[in-house]
């Protein structure tokens, strides 16, 4: 297999993830589309996780030779980001919202959605910024919903990094708690009793005095609860600190002098 067939080439990604790469001008027609495949690879990875994919099993399960495929797809990376990039649909912003907090709001929710859906889109490496369509249509309506503030485009791209960081910071963690079981063998639940009984025996007000009162004051008590990890009162409560600081910064940025 020649080199280059495996090395990633980030231009010829772009032209694969826009559907603008040129047709092969010799050999027997398509048998394949790049849409099969991919819609392939994203049903083994969803039935069995991202490293569960390969370009031999792809092939395997469409039932053509690993070789063959390299002629639609030149490389592994460029398989992950095209599953990445088809990996949901991106909707439309409701036409009902108005004000950029509740197209925030709207976008954040909707992104822990997609991580929820397709939970092994967390564990592709992010090579580059966003650069397929879907990603860059998600990418504006953020841009968009914060396009009323004033803000400069910087600013606004900033906002973008913090709230991308917070959606999908949230998701990895909701993950790694929902595999639990799957990672270690044991339940959830045994980690959970032994997280408990971590706090009750070994936290202590001398040497832990504020997180001992807050113990004591069952703040934990339902903190993080393991059957609404995703969308629950602990992602809302940090959703809301996260746009309540943009609001804050809005407000001091357009205030004037």
């Amino acid at each position: 297999m020649a080199t280059d067939q495996r090395q990633a080439d980030p231009n010829r990604t772009l032209e694969l993830l826009w559907d603008v790469q040129a047709p092969p001008s010799r050999g027997p027609k398509p048998a394949l589309s790049l849409r099969q495949i991919v819609e392939t690879a994203i049903a083994i990875a969803d039935a069995e996780g991202v490293a569960a994919v390969s370009m031999r099993r792809v092939a395997d399960e469409l039932g053509y030779t690993t070789m063959s495929l390299y002629r639609y797809v030149p490389s592994k990376t460029d398989l992950l980001e095209l599953m990445v990039e088809h990996a949901s649909v991106v909707p439309d912003v409701p036409p009902e919202l108005t004000g950029w907090r509740d197209k925030l709001r709207w976008w954040a929710t909707d992104t822990a959605e997609i991580y929820r859906r397709r939970r092994w889109a967390l564990d592709v490496p992010m090579n580059a910024p966003p650069m397929g369509p879907n990603q860059i249509k998600r990418m504006e309506q953020a841009l968009a919903a914060l396009d009323e503030t004033g803000l400069s485009g910087g600013e606004m791209l900033g906002i973008l990094v913090v709230l991308s960081g917070y959606v999908r910071g949230h998701a990895q963690l909701a993950t790694t708690l929902a595999d639990v079981e799957q990672r270690t063998g044991t339940p959830q639940a045994a980690w959970d009793q032994a997280y408990g009984r971590m706090l009750t025996s070994f936290v202590n007000p001398a040497d832990h005095p504020v997180l001992a009162r807050i113990v004591a004051d069952e703040s934990f008590d339902g903190f993080a609860d393991p059957d609404d990890e995703w969308l629950g009162d602990d992602f809302t409560f940090g959703l809301d600190l996260v746009l309540e600081g943009i609001d804050r910064y809005i407000e001091r940025r357009m205030s004037p002098g």
